[in-house]
């Protein structure tokens, strides 16, 4: 299983789009820590890969990451990270 962010040369079939989000409460000591929030984008691969796996892919092509932090009124800050991109699988011989 593989991501990438590019497109790879090789003949694959186009399994369909995948998309995952991922939720995290920002302390207020937390928020300007924003090199310690990698564990996100881990969750979403890992997120990535199991609806690949679901759909009997083989990879996961064009992925994007969106992150995004979000106030709700006075409640808390989140950080929301949502991945997404196009998995594919390759043909059997």
């Amino acid at each position: 299983m593989f991501l990438t962010t590019g497109e790879i040369n090789r003949a694959h079939m186009i399994v369909g789009i995948v998309n995952a989000t991922v939720k995290r409460t920002l302390t207020p000591d937390e928020i300007d820590d924003v090199d310690n929030f990698d564990d996100l984008y881990e969750k979403v691969k890992t997120k990535l890969i199991e609806r690949t796996v679901a759909r009997d892919g083989d990879g996961i092509v064009a992925v994007h990451f969106v992150p995004e932090i979000v106030s709700v009124g006075v409640g808390p800050k989140y950080i929301i990270l949502h991945g997404y991109g196009t998995a594919i699988s390759f043909p059997k011989k």
